[in-house]
């Protein structure tokens, strides 16, 4: 009888390698992640949490007349 080894891990069986701080949606080894001010987001939440940081500098323009 031949043995056959496998040569990666069944990524269906992996565990979290981390977790999003705002929806706590699972990250996996290989994913795509930011880590800002301490905190793991994923790709989904990364940009909302930048708009909500640069809030502050949000201006309207209004239209000129001359």
């Amino acid at each position: 009888m031949r043995t056959i080894h496998k040569r990666h891990r069944d990524p269906q069986r992996a565990f979290p390698a981390a977790e999003c701080v705002f929806c706590g949606g699972e990250l996996y080894q290989g994913d795509l992640y930011w880590r800002l001010a301490g905190r793991v987001l994923c790709e989904d939440c990364v940009a909302p949490w930048l708009a909500g940081g640069a809030a502050a500098c949000r201006l309207r323009l209004r239209e000129v007349r001359r």
